[in-house]
């Protein structure tokens, strides 16, 4: 079983010659069969994150540790066991399969680059991947175009299970899907989840799906989590300024379960150095959210805060 744990991970750009922090000091934990949510607007560093976990981008500080074994700083052959247990689903159905390649070939190949199996053996385990997401075998002898958006988004589920890994990053795998495809998308994850033990790290910004699919909730900002709570606990109680003001967009038929609207002042865009990131927007700030930069910290079992208000 594996157990992701990122402590104090930064991944920086540099942009007209100024560094960027797009994630800034981020720590979190995936438990396996433990579903986490990362939620935030876009621009947060939220894909940032998940592909630096996934070592497709390099970190600049901070360690990735799979079961203790720390890959931030490990070279490519170094990297490659490891690659089996981490996948990812990415957003864009379409752009993420190589559209002059045939299913089976998509998913035959992660196969041959990791030496698992004779030619049979990839084949069969290519037709019962294809079974397992509800794709026909004749699937197999075509190409991405010849799919719809949704059956794109199952072949690339598909892709990131052929390798059997423990654990699979989705970054916001139904945000380009329409609702009712959304739903079919997400009980496929949740039957995979329980047949096959898997654990996610699901990163979107959608909070209804976040709500339905996930265990525990992370909240980010510009970089940083700023509250960390079980999803109910979140959505019951939340307690940092953001959290509330994005729950209250969350359109909730039923007024019992609606939260007060929380007004956002400006855009979301980097802070001057020091202080709360999240000041000029947040309606409660007060001096000292000016001049010190508070520290992510536990307020309630299973429930951690970044906020002077605490």
């Amino acid at each position: 079983m594996l157990r992701l744990t990122v402590d104090g991970l930064r991944t920086r750009y540099v942009t007209r010659g100024r560094a960027v922090n797009a994630v800034d000091g981020v720590s979190l934990e995936v438990a396996p069969g433990e579903t986490v949510g990362l939620v935030g607007e876009s621009g947060c560093g939220k894909s940032t994150l998940g592909k630096t976990i996934m070592r497709l981008l390099d970190p600049a500080e901070g360690s990735i540790r799979l079961n203790g074994r720390d890959i931030a700083d490990l070279g490519s052959a170094a990297l490659f066991p490891f690659r089996r247990r981490m996948q990812m689903v990415f957003q864009d159905p379409f752009g993420s399969l190589n559209p002059r390649q045939t299913i089976g070939t998509l998913l035959e190949t992660p196969l041959k680059v990791h030496g698992l199996g004779k030619a049979a053996e990839r084949r069969r385990r290519v037709q019962d991947i294809l079974a397992r997401v509800g794709l026909p075998a004749e699937a197999a002898g075509r190409y991405p175009h010849e799919f719809s958006g949704g059956q794109r988004q199952r072949i690339g589920i598909a892709r990131a299970l052929v390798l059997e890994p423990e654990l699979i990053i989705c970054d916001e795998p139904v945000s380009a899907l329409d609702l009712s495809i959304q739903a079919q998308i997400l009980n496929l994850l949740v039957d995979l989840k329980r047949d096959l033990g898997l654990s996610y790290l699901f990163i979107s910004h959608d909070l209804s799906v976040v709500r339905y699919f996930t265990d525990r909730v992370l909240v980010m900002y510009l970089g940083r989590i700023v509250e960390s709570a079980g999803h109910a606990e979140l959505w019951r109680t939340p307690r940092h300024p953001y959290t509330r003001a994005l729950l209250a967009s969350v359109p909730q038929p039923d007024p019992a379960q609606r939260h007060e609207r929380a007004e956002l002042r400006g855009e979301l865009t980097r802070a001057e150095a020091g202080g709360c990131r999240f000041r000029a927007r947040c309606p409660l700030a007060f001096d000292r959210c000016a001049v010190e930069d508070p520290a992510l910290r536990v307020v309630a079992p299973g429930h951690a805060l970044a906020c002077h208000l605490a």
